[in-house]
């Protein structure tokens, strides 16, 4: 199976398109040799995958995925917490703003209620995830982006405690990496999903230990679901990070990456559907890193034209009155702005 997302957003959201690693001379930052990724048609992701189902209902099963994306996101979904040369991450991957990652590569098992999967996968911490199409809104969270992994490699178990309850735990090798350990990462990962009534869920996830490359630390994720009637659903995120390390939010563009150490985000979401085509939605998010806030407000719909096909516009406020850190005028410019964007997925 797969998927195709082509994307445009009219200048960089701090997150997936444009943060402060890639910000050209439009905030002081000099040029880009890599190139912007607004203010253009992109091919965000095309995502292909190879998947078998691990069954355990009638002993012991065995199943595996292999997914790769291309894209403009290529590069969020490489094992940026390897040592570099190490499988996807600056290892020949990268072509200008398109880049190829291959963010799962595992195998499972499953047997009873219990499965565990063994390899490089997605984390289960947070709402949002990589691909396109597991998100309602274009553009992603600042807490997303700054304060949650992205994948791991390691082991993970899910074991089914009855009707409500889902258990998970498991270790990896910190990160964001693939096949690899950068500085002795090795980290719990686990938590649980309890379902308190057909219309309320409960998640908690956490990951606590050496990270490598964020260093020693712990991050909390917690999510409540509710689905009101079947129209209105809300959605409540909180996240803790805490770390030992000793960067900064504050982008400084000549010297240093945009590394959050300790932050907390609150995020929370509110989702109408308005009929089988057309569903809107509203993301309210505070994130605080290392001191400073940082506020974003974003409205979307998602129109549906035909089966596989989803259309989606969204206008997004960002702001942040005490933002200046060390990257100056580019910093507070950056998350003091609103930006327009448009996508459309197309699934099979």
């Amino acid at each position: 199976g797969g998927w195709t997302q082509f994307g445009y957003q009219d200048g960089p959201d701090g997150a997936f398109t444009g943060n402060g690693q890639f910000n050209d001379v439009r905030f002081g930052a000099g040029s880009n040799p890599r190139g912007n990724e607004w203010n253009k048609l992109n091919l965000n992701q095309q995502g292909l995958y190879l998947n078998k189902t691990a069954d355990g209902s009638n002993g012991v099963g065995l199943g595996f995925r292999a997914e790769m994306i291309y894209g403009v996101d290529g590069n969020e979904a490489q094992s940026f917490g390897n040592n570099a040369g190490r499988f996807d991450y600056l290892n020949g991957w990268d072509h200008g703003t398109y880049e190829w990652a291959l963010p799962q590569l595992y195998a499972e098992v499953a047997t009873g209620d219990l499965s565990v999967k063994l390899g490089h996968f997605y984390t289960p911490v947070g709402y949002e995830v990589i691909p396109s199409g597991g998100n309602f809104f274009l553009s992603r969270q600042l807490t997303f982006y700054n304060s949650e992994p992205f994948t791991h490699t390691g082991a993970l178990g899910t074991y089914s405690a009855g009707d409500n309850l889902q258990v998970l735990g498991g270790w990896t090798l910190g990160m964001d990496t693939g096949f690899d350990r950068f500085q002795g990462g090795s980290s719990w990962l686990g938590g649980f999903i309890y379902t308190l009534s057909e219309s309320t869920t409960f998640t908690y996830l956490s990951t606590v230990g050496n990270f490598g490359l964020r260093g020693d630390g712990a991050i909390n994720s917690f999510i409540l679901s509710q689905n009101w009637d079947d129209n209105w659903q809300t959605v409540h995120q909180f996240d803790t990070l805490g770390t030992n390390g000793a960067s900064d939010f504050g982008y400084d563009f000549g010297n240093g990456t945009a590394t959050a150490d300790n932050s907390t985000g609150l995020i929370n979401y509110v989702f109408y559907t308005i009929n089988d085509k057309v569903k809107a939605g509203a993301r309210q998010e505070w994130y605080k890193a290392d001191g400073t806030s940082y506020n974003t407000m974003t409205y979307g719909v998602n129109i549906t034209p035909m089966d596989k096909l989803v259309i989606r516009p969204e206008v997004r406020h960002m702001w942040a009155p005490g933002a200046t850190g060390a990257g100056g005028a580019g910093h507070e410019a950056l998350f003091n702005q609103t930006v327009f964007g448009i996508d459309a997925i197309i699934t099979y």
